[in-house]
């Protein structure tokens, strides 16, 4: 992945020397012609139509069946170079759009064939923010799925922002990012624009994204094919020949349940009741063209171990230990309690990887939300007398921790630790989701914080100090006070 420009000094880019040489070619022959126009002989006025714009220059990039329409208002488009691309280069562009500068670069992402757009945009957002990632600093202000036709699958993903100066809170730049698949590829488009944009120039930048970005090629079907149902059923289910025989699809509005159980239908409803209940909790928009998410829904434990054996690498004794796993795109569980809360749990982590795209901040976040909407007030109860007895596990701590289920021992009470743990995590989702000072902001909260990385403390609490105006330790106190009064 590259970043076009890595700081608004651009005088020292080949690439901007290129773009402003053209732009200063461009200038003079402008000059040139209207400097003749002033020359030319007078001639009898006459009443003439306006001019009209100048049209659209539209790039057709064959590898990933897209067509380019650049907006008018993108000033004397042309090629940054005329050297030869890499392989995973499609285009490079330079623009003016009123006194600004626009790079354009458009990738192929080969290896994300088929996948879902958000995975590329989620990339480019974790990138950032890794180690290794040495680039300009950038402050990301949305992510949101644009429906249309963009690719294999219906729809592209959206990720724009700024680039900050580093060292400063200057924003220099304004960004996007838009990611789209093909069913032999995929594509990154990524429009920089020097200085930062006007709220009505970026709904222009905005316009060329979602109008002009347009794909000719076959797309998915969203539903599943039976012979994709089939085959990945074979494959991953580690059942016996006799046990795959028995398989049985059945396609909800939001699922694809793949079972030798016959109980299959039941807990096909039920999934869609707690997908209901989790889309109600934690609010996100339905995108027509978004694949069914597959459940495996084995007829006994045996089976689902075996499962878990062969997809996970665990030993037999770990397996015994589940009672359902989300992974990736899928739920894993057998048959036996349809409303067993165990489903609706692992469903709202299928559903945070899956629709809301919400993949960071840790254990403590991921099990939060989770917990939350699978247990009842009163099941929080216990934790939240050790809270308000200033017995719990500072939030500071417990945030660093990289499992609740595996991090600690027992209570010396005999009361389970990861429990405990589960329970502090869900009761803090409880405090920001309900309580008057915090309920208002909790989205913002809960999609800034769900972007961050794992367990880095010091964009967890840049997340709370710009949401809600505490640090770490003023939440620990704001959440024994709650205890306190709950």
């Amino acid at each position: 992945m590259r970043f076009p420009h890595a700081s608004h000094s651009f005088s020292h880019s080949p690439r901007a020397r290129r773009g402003a040489d053209l732009y200063g070619a461009i200038g003079f022959a402008l000059a040139l012609t209207a400097l003749a126009a002033l020359c030319a002989p007078a001639t009898a006025q006459k009443k003439t139509a306006p001019a009209a714009p100048p049209p659209a220059l539209v790039e057709t990039i064959g590898k990933v069946g897209l067509n380019l329409s650049f907006p008018a208002s993108f000033e004397g488009v042309a090629r940054r170079s005329s050297e030869p691309l890499e392989d995973d280069e499609l285009g490079q562009w330079n623009a003016r759009f009123g006194e600004k500068r626009v790079f354009i670069d458009l990738e192929a992402w080969d290896n994300f064939a088929r996948a879902e757009p958000s995975r590329i945009t989620a990339r480019v957002h974790d990138y950032v923010r890794s180690e290794e990632y040495d680039g300009p600093n950038f402050q990301f202000v949305e992510h949101r799925l644009v429906p249309g036709r963009f690719g294999y699958a219906p729809y592209g993903s959206l990720l724009w922002g700024s680039m900050v100066e580093r060292g400063t809170t200057m924003d220099i730049a304004s960004v996007w990012y838009f990611a789209g698949v093909t069913d032999k590829s995929a594509y990154l488009l990524m429009v920089q624009v020097e200085p930062v944009v006007s709220a009505a120039e970026q709904a222009q930048v905005l316009e060329f994204l979602t109008k002009g970005v347009s794909y000719s090629g076959s797309e998915r079907d969203a539903k599943w094919t039976r012979e994709e149902t089939q085959q990945r059923w074979d494959e991953d289910s580690a059942l016996s020949d006799k046990a795959r025989k028995d398989f049985k699809l059945i396609r909800t509005a939001h699922y694809l349940v793949m079972t030798n159980s016959s109980g299959g239908d039941k807990f096909a409803k039920q999934m869609e009741l707690n997908y209901a209940q989790i889309q109600k909790t934690y609010p996100f928009p339905e995108v027509p063209g978004r694949r069914l998410m597959p459940v495996f829904l084995f007829q006994d434990p045996g089976e689902y171990h075996a499962f878990c054996v062969k997809q996970f690498n665990w030993s037999l004794e770990e397996a015994r230990k589940s009672k359902g796993v989300a992974s990736g795109d899928f739920y894993a569980t057998w048959y036996e309690a349809p409303q067993d809360p165990v489903h609706i749990h692992e469903a709202t982590h299928q559903i945070f990887r899956n629709r809301l795209e919400l993949r960071g901040a840790g254990s403590w976040y991921q099990e939060g939300v989770a917990e939350y909407i699978e247990t009842k007030p009163n099941e929080r109860g216990e934790i939240a007398r050790r809270v308000k007895n200033g017995e719990h596990t500072p939030l500071r701590e417990f945030m660093r921790l990289e499992s609740l289920l595996m991090s600690s021992e027992d209570d010396k009470s005999g009361d389970s630790a990861a429990g405990l743990h589960y329970k502090q995590a869900a009761l803090l989702i409880e405090l920001l989701r309900e309580s008057k000072p915090y309920k208002d902001k909790f989205l913002d909260w809960l999609h800034a914080m769900g972007h961050t990385p794992d367990n880095d403390l010091e964009a967890i609490e840049r997340v709370f100090q710009r949401v809600y105006g505490l640090s770490i330790e003023q939440l620990d106190q704001e959440l024994v006070k709650y205890c306190q009064k709950r």
